[in-house]
């Protein structure tokens, strides 16, 4: 697969968009967290751009980008790696995680770029504990356990 060229694409298309404030704290188990979102806020994006909400995070898809590389998209998931790092990968048919898939690519936050470009361009759909009907901090402990994953993927 040719994962220098996928990644190319998903910076080309999309962009990692925060939903609320730069800087967030909260205690959590015991502990004081601090999460920093060192991105854009959604509300800055721009005409033409499709939000696609992957839970931790909306991803920005530019449209017209986007439409002009399915065909190139496809191709290149259809080479798409049984294992990464010695690790078996589920077929995207199966709906890897975005952990499964951040192991192929390198990077959890170009999974959910790769998320939200597939369901973007019709490809897949995006089950995230919210699409069930779970919020607040259960959501986040399902979703900081993998449970954001890709499904209906059928090339």
């Amino acid at each position: 697969m040719d994962i220098d060229r996928l990644v190319e694409i998903l910076d080309e298309t999309t962009v990692q968009l925060r939903k609320g404030e730069v800087v967030e704290e909260k205690d959590k188990g015991g502990v004081h967290v601090v999460d920093i979102y060192a991105m854009p806020h959604e509300s800055g994006a721009g005409g033409g751009i499709e939000k696609v909400d992957v839970h931790f995070v909306v991803i920005g898809v530019d449209m017209a980008k986007a439409k002009e590389v399915k065909d190139e998209v496809v191709r290149i998931l259809a080479d798409w790696p049984s294992e990464a790092w010695g690790a078996p990968i589920p077929k995207l048919q199966v709906g890897p995680s975005y952990i499964h898939v951040g192991g192929v690519l390198g990077d959890q936050g170009r999974a959910f770029q790769l998320f939200a470009l597939g369901k973007a361009l019709g490809l897949w759909g995006i089950i995230t504990p919210e699409t069930l009907g779970i919020t607040g901090d259960q959501a986040d402990q399902m979703a900081g356990s993998g449970f954001i994953m890709i499904e209906g993927y059928s090339p």
